[in-house]
C-alpha cells in the first residue's frame, strides 16, 4: 500500500536548510485539538531534502505525533529478522539525529516506522517461533530505548501482499501474540506501540469476518495497542478511479469503531495522486502513430511511457496540473467519491525502427486528494470520536490543506451539531419570510446558545448576520425577516465546550416582485384602445412586464412594456372584439435578485 512512496522515489521541491539550523515552527494563533499525524518517508527527512521535518515543525501545533518512515526489518539476526535503517536513507545515522532534534525542538513525540521487508514468509516465520518471536521483541524495544524514541509504529505489510491469504488462518494468532508481548515490553519502559494496518472492509464495503486483511485481527489487537492506523487508501492501483472513496473509508472506520475504541484509531488519509492511461476494453486508448507493445529498446520504453501509470505527491499536482495547461477550473471534483479528478492528453516523441520520429498520444486520467478532500476524511476523526488523521506522507502534502485542517481543529468537539431548516420556497418583496430550524446534538436538543440567521445576498459572496434568537428548549428556534432582496439563508450555531459550530444547509429563497395592474378604463368599446397600467415594486427601469389575458383556462400573452425608474408601466393593447367580461393579469420578469411577480387579476367588460 504505501510502499509505492519507497519504490517511486517521488522527488519533491523543498528549501534546502543551510547546515544543520533549526527549522522553527511557525505559532498560529488558532490551533486547536491535536488530531494529525502522518508518516515522514526517508527521502524528506534529511539536512538537504527537509521536506518531511519542515512541515512537520511548521505545524506541529495540529499534530499529534509523527512517524519518520526511517526502519526496514530485513533477513538476518537470531530473531531471523533484524532492524536497519533503509540502505537508501543516506548519511542515516546523522540525518536522523538532526531531524530528531527538530521534531523534539518543536515538542513532537516520535514514534518511527519499521517496514517488512524481509520477504515472503520471513517474518511469519518469526513470529511463529515462540524464542525468535521475544528476540524480534527484545530487538524493538533495544531500537526505541537506545534511541529516545517515543515509542514504535509497525507497518508489516507482507502478511498482507506477499505472503497470501492461505498462510492468515496460521499467522494471524502468531502476530497478535507479537503484538501483546511487544505492547507489554514497551509499556515497561514508558513507551508507546503504534500498528498500522489495512482496512478491515472489502472493496465492497463487507467488513469482519473473512472479509478484508482480517489477518491483522483488529480486535486482537485492539487492547494492547497505543494507536491502531487504519490504511484507507489505494482503493484503485491497477486501474483508474478513486484511491480512498469516502464511502469505502467511512464504512472501514464505522466497522473499526465497533472493534476497537475509536481513541486508538486513525484513519490513513493519501497525500498523493495516481494517473493511468485510459483503455476500451483491454486496449489502451492511443491516437497519433504509436508504439507497439511488443517492442524492445527505446520503443519499449516509449510504449510504457505512453501506458504505465504513475504516481504523484499532492504537494507537486499544482504545478503538474500548470505543466499540461490546466487550471483550477479544468479540476473536476466526484460527490460520490469526494476526490479530485482530471483528464487530460500525453504525447510522446518517438523514433520508430525504420528511423521516422512519430508522436503518440494517450488519453490520461488523474485522482488526488487534494485540500478539500483531505479535510473531509478529516473530519471523520470528529464524527466517529477518532484519535487522529494519518497522513501519507508529511511533507508530500499540498500546503493548502494545513489552513482547512487547522479550522476544522479549531472548531472541532467532541460531539457534532444538526441543524435542520425550514423556509418557503419563495416570499414576496418587502413581506415577512419565517426560517425555522431544530437543532440536536447527540439525539438531544441544543439549548442555551443564540443561533444566528445569516444572508448572502443574490446566491453569492460572504455571508451577512441578519439577526440572533436564543435557541427554545426543545432546540428550535424561528427567525422573521422582511425580505427585500432574493439570496440564500442559513442558520448558524456557534461551538460549545461539548460539540461543534454547525451551518444549516443554505436554502436559496426568491423574493418576487409586488406587482399590481388595472385598466385605465373598466369598460371599452370592441376593439378600441385598452391601456393597462401596471407598478412593480421595487422599483427598477427596464424591467419587463408582460400582459396576459386568460382564454379558455389558459393566460395567454396579449402585450408587453418596461417599467420607468419608478416601477411604473404603461401597455396599449386592443380590446378584444368580442363583448362581455375579460380577465387579465400583469407579470412582472425577473431582474436583478428579484424573481418574477404576478399581480391579482382584474377585469375589463367590452361592450
Amino acid at each position: 500500500m504505501r510502499l509505492w512512496g519507497m519504490k517511486l522515489r517521488i522527488a519533491l521541491t523543498v528549501a534546502v536548510m543551510a547546515g544543520t539550523a533549526l527549522l522553527m515552527p511557525v505559532a498560529h494563533a488558532d490551533g486547536g485539538p491535536k488530531i494529525i499525524t502522518g508518516w515522514m518517508p526517508y527521502w524528506i527527512t534529511s539536512q538537504s531534502k527537509p521536506a518531511g521535518i519542515a512541515s512537520a515543525v511548521t505545524n506541529a501545533d495540529v499534530l499529534k505525533d509523527v512517524s519518520p518512515f526511517w526502519f526496514s526489518a530485513v533477513a538476518g539476526g537470531p530473531a531471523g529478522v533484524t532492524m536497519k535503517f533503509n540502505p537508501n536513507f543516506g548519511s542515516a545515522e546523522a540525518n536522523s539525529a538532526w531531524a530528531v532534534g527538530q521534531l523534539r525542538g518543536a515538542g513532537l513525540a516520535i514514534l518511527p516506522s519499521i517496514a517488512d521487508g524481509s520477504g515472503k514468509g520471513r517474518m511469519a516465520a518469526t513470529l511463529a517461533d515462540p524464542a525468535k518471536r521475544a528476540q524480534h521483541v527484545a530487538d524493538i524495544v533495544n531500537l526505541v530505548t537506545s534511541r529516545g524514541y517515543d515509542g514504535i509504529d509497525l507497518d508489516y505489510e507482507t502478511f498482507a501482499f506477499t505472503d497470501g491469504r492461505a498462510s492468515w488462518p496460521a499467522t494471524q494468532p502468531n502476530w497478535t501474540a507479537f503484538v501483546t508481548e511487544l505492547s507489554a515490553a514497551l509499556h515497561a519502559q514508558g513507551k508507546l506501540l503504534s500498528v498500522t494496518i489495512p482496512s478491515p472492509c472489502d472493496v465492497a464495503n463487507k467488513c469482519g469476518g473473512t472479509n478484508g486483511y482480517w489477518v491483522y485481527n483488529l480486535p486482537g489487537i485492539a487492547a494492547p495497542a497505543d494507536r491502531i492506523r487504519v490504511m484507507t487508501y489505494d482503493f484503485h492501483v491497477g486501474s483508474p478511479g478513486p484511491i480512498a472513496p469516502i464511502g469505502w473509508v467511512t464504512a472501514s472506520m464505522q466497522y473499526a469503531v465497533t472493534q476497537a475504541p475509536a481513541n486508538k484509531l486513525t484513519v490513513g488519509v493519501p497525500a498523493y495522486g495516481r494517473t493511468w492511461t485510459k483503455k476500451n476494453g483491454s486496449s489502451y486508448l492511443l491516437g497519433g502513430v504509436c508504439p507497439p507493445s511488443a517492442s524492445s529498446g527505446s520503443i519499449h520504453t516509449a510504449y510504457n511511457a505512453l501506458t504505465s501509470s504513475a504516481s504523484l505527491t499532492a504537494a507537486e499536482i499544482p504545478a503538474f496540473l500548470t505543466s499540461i495547461g490546466k487550471t483550477p477550473a479544468d479540476v473536476q471534483w466526484d460527490p460520490v467519491s469526494q476526490e479530485n479528478w482530471i483528464e487530460y492528453d500525453k504525447s510522446v516523441n518517438w523514433t520508430d525502427a525504420s528511423g521516422a520520429a512519430q508522436t503518440c498520444v494517450a488519453k490520461r486520467v488523474m485522482w488526488w486528494i487534494g485540500p478539500q478532500a483531505a479535510l473531509v476524511r478529516t473530519q471523520l476523526v470528529g464524527q466517529l470520536g477518532l484519535n487522529s488523521a494519518g497522513f501519507w506522507t508529511v511533507g508530500g502534502e499540498d500546503p493548502a490543506m494545513w489552513p482547512l485542517l487547522r479550522g476544522y481543529a479549531a472548531t472541532m468537539a467532541p460531539a457534532t451539531t444538526s441543524v435542520t431548516v425550514t423556509a418557503p420556497a419563495s416570499v414576496t418583496f418587502n413581506t415577512v419570510g419565517t426560517i425555522s430550524a431544530v437543532v440536536s446534538s447527540q439525539g438531544a436538543p441544543v439549548t442555551g446558545v443564540d443561533a444566528a440567521l445569516q444572508f448572502q445576498n443574490g446566491g453569492k459572496g460572504a455571508w451577512a448576520q441578519i439577526a440572533t434568537a436564543p435557541l427554545a428548549a426543545d432546540g428550535t428556534v424561528a427567525f422573521a425577516p422582511t425580505m427585500t432582496a432574493g439570496g440564500k439563508w442559513r442558520v448558524f450555531i456557534p461551538a460549545a465546550a461539548a460539540r461543534g459550530e454547525q451551518a444549516s444547509e443554505a436554502k436559496l429563497i426568491p423574493v418576487t416582485s409586488v406587482v399590481k395592474a388595472n385598466a385605465k378604463k373598466a369598460v371599452v368599446k370592441p376593439k378600441s384602445k385598452l391601456v393597462i397600467r401596471v407598478v412593480a415594486l421595487p422599483a427598477q427601469a427596464g424591467q419587463v412586464v408582460v400582459i396576459q389575458e386568460q382564454r379558455a383556462g389558459q393566460w395567454i400573452r396579449v402585450g408587453k412594456s418596461v417599467t420607468q425608474s419608478t416601477g411604473v408601466a404603461r401597455a396599449v393593447l386592443v380590446a378584444p372584439k368580442s363583448v362581455g367580461v375579460h380577465t387579465y393579469q400583469a407579470t412582472a420578469n425577473a431582474m436583478g435578485t428579484l424573481g418574477v411577480g404576478v399581480s391579482a387579476p382584474f377585469t375589463v367588460t367590452v361592450q
